[in-house]
């Protein structure tokens, strides 16, 4: 059976453009997705050049031991879990097409079995259905892991960007800064602000920072211990940091906690700091 199965494999390797046309003709998705009827010619090439490889991917299945089928697909729905993650396709969406796809598959197998019926058994239908949906949940389950990382990924610098621009440096003169935090400051905020003011700040050669926390409402002990560390690493850059803004709550609290901040000016607010700033310049 092994030659049929050989057979089977050249066949639907033969009629792999039929059937990515075959499935393409089933698309019913809204507009904007790369699945619908009114995708740009651009897009729709790309579907059948990525659908033609997928195709002699998944039907070696055939052919191969499972471990050298799973090593052939993987690099497939790496590429294409990626390709979907940065187009914004939903995942649900590229699943939806595994199933119409998988539907498109058994029936060009089914008409293979057809043109072959005399040397058929039941056994052998039973066993390439069986084959091809191992091939199909196993896709599935490795494009579902590779798209998750992906996704959760490109969420992760996009929540970077957004934390990097709620707590910008900006430049008043030369050599000085500002940073207005706003809003409740979480550990994994403050971390970020760790990180991005110390970059912002070397890259613009900023020499004095003030930091302005009139717009932040409360703060915890990780909080502030990471805002401390702030201020250790400003100082040992070379960066004079002034504290302006900060709240009765937020000192008390920061008091009560034992924060250390050594080496820290103080100031009541923004404008005063820069006026100190501006007078002893």
């Amino acid at each position: 059976m092994k030659d049929l199965e050989q057979e089977l494999y050249y066949n639907l390797l033969s009629r792999s453009a039929d059937m990515t046309e075959e499935w393409l003709s089933r698309r019913t998705e809204k507009a904007g997705s790369p699945y619908s009827i009114e995708a740009s010619p651009e897009l729709v090439n790309k579907l059948r050049e990525q659908n033609k490889l997928f195709i002699e991917r998944i039907i070696k299945v055939f052919i191969e031991e499972e471990e050298g089928f799973k090593k052939g697909i993987l690099d497939w729905t790496r590429m294409v879990s990626e390709d979907r993650v940065n187009s914004g396709v939903p995942l649900h969406s590229v699943i939806k097409q595994f199933g119409i796809f998988r539907s498109v598959i058994i029936l060009f197998i089914e008409n293979f079995a057809r043109d072959y019926e005399k040397e058929l058994s039941f056994e052998d239908i039973f066993r390439w259905t069986k084959q091809i949906n191992f091939a199909f949940d196993k896709v599935i389950d490795l494009f579902s892991k590779h798209y998750y990382e992906v996704h959760s990924k490109l969420i992760s610098e996009k929540e970077k960007m957004i934390y990097e621009l709620s707590s910008p440096v900006i430049p008043v003169t030369k050599g000085t800064g500002v940073l207005p935090l706003i809003g409740e400051i979480d550990i994994d905020r403050a971390a970020d602000i760790l990180e991005s003011v110390l970059n912002q700040s070397a890259a613009m050669r900023i020499n004095k920072l003030v930091i302005d926390m009139s717009g932040v409402p409360e703060m915890d002990s990780a909080v502030a211990c990471e805002l401390s560390k702030l201020f250790k690493g400003l100082n040992l850059i070379g960066i004079r940091a002034i504290l302006s803004g900060i709240r009765p709550e937020v000192a008390k609290a920061a008091i009560t906690l034992g924060i250390n901040f050594d080496n820290t000016e103080f100031e009541q607010d923004l404008a005063a700091a820069l006026t100190k700033l501006n007078w002893q310049d």
